[in-house]
């Protein structure tokens, strides 16, 4: 090879190499950003959920006061695991700290179905449980298979890496799955919400196992539907809260019909468009139906945040 050859691939070989460097150094800051945004919107969905598991807590607080129902340990609880969530936040552990807020969530929301439930029974003579629906039944099963498969996976892990903390979180797990079958047979909804739960502590807690606290997309839905059935559970609880809260026939009923026809209007037109499978147009419009119910429970008298 001639001299000029020689140097000319030289050349080129050190600008290569110079590209490259580039095109790595590119890469990295774009993983940073990427890494940034995603941890800007963990915290942005946070602070949401935050809020919202406040609003539920005081309402649910504030129909046990009506209702002379004494379910102050509860919603004490509650306050305890959304002042925790609040710490390990700002300690940046935003895993945890969405944890304890998704169990002071189900908390409030499960204690908010076993008021309705005297209610319901009140207003009407007892009458053959409606047979579950099919749809309903073997979606509970997928994911009850899936929870499973991860829950084995986590005890495995734990006990892999000697995990006091993992084998403890399998244990919880196990409760939860027990009972969200002894409630699937009475109430599906109830029973899918809890096996949610167990589904999503055990999905932490394996990404806790592997890589900590930085991966933080882990609690992103799996899908848009599962999205969608989740944003369905949290706009009905807020829907149950009304007649709770709202004596029927009364003046503040009437006061509140145009913002509560408002919601049910909006969650209708949701449903449609889920069934369209515009599930981004349906996150969107159920989002604002459970907005004017949130609206509503201010109106008629519990003071919530924002």
């Amino acid at each position: 090879m001639k001299n000029g050859s020689k140097f000319a691939l030289g050349a080129a070989l050190i600008a290569g190499a110079g590209f490259l460097g580039t095109a790595d150094v590119f890469a990295d800051v774009q993983s940073a950003r990427v890494v940034a945004a995603e941890e800007a919107r963990m915290k942005s969905d946070f602070a949401s959920k935050l809020e919202s598991t406040r609003e539920l807590n005081k309402a649910l607080k504030r129909v046990g006061e009506q209702r002379k129902v004494d379910n102050s340990r509860v919603v004490q609880d509650n306050e305890a695991k959304i002042k925790q969530a609040e710490a390990a936040a700002a300690d940046g552990k935003l895993l945890d700290a969405r944890l304890l807020l998704e169990d002071a969530y189900l908390g409030a929301k499960l204690s908010i179905a076993e008021l309705v439930k005297p209610a319901a029974a009140a207003a009407k003579p007892a009458a053959p449980a409606a047979a579950a629906d099919p749809r309903e039944l073997k979606e509970y099963t997928a994911r009850k298979e899936s929870t499973k498969a991860l829950r084995d996976a986590l005890a495995r892990i734990a006990e892999e890496k000697s995990d006091d903390k993992g084998r403890s979180e399998v244990k919880v797990v196990d409760k939860l799955m027990a009972d969200a079958d002894a409630a699937v047979a009475e109430n599906a909804r109830r029973g899918r919400a809890i096996l949610d739960h167990a589904y999503l502590r055990t999905k932490v807690q394996i990404e806790r196992l592997r890589g900590g606290e930085t991966l933080v997309r882990t609690l992103q839905f799996d899908s848009k539907g599962d999205e969608y059935r989740y944003e369905q559970d949290r706009n009905e609880t807020y829907r149950l809260l009304i007649p709770m809260l709202v004596p029927n026939g009364s003046a503040r009923e009437a006061q509140l019909k145009g913002t509560l026809d408002r919601a049910a209007k909006l969650r209708a037109d949701a449903d449609a468009q889920a069934k369209r499978n515009e599930l981004d147009s349906a996150l969107k419009t159920i989002d604002e139906s459970t907005a004017e119910y949130q609206k509503a429970i201010r109106n008629a008298g519990v003071l919530l945040p924002g």
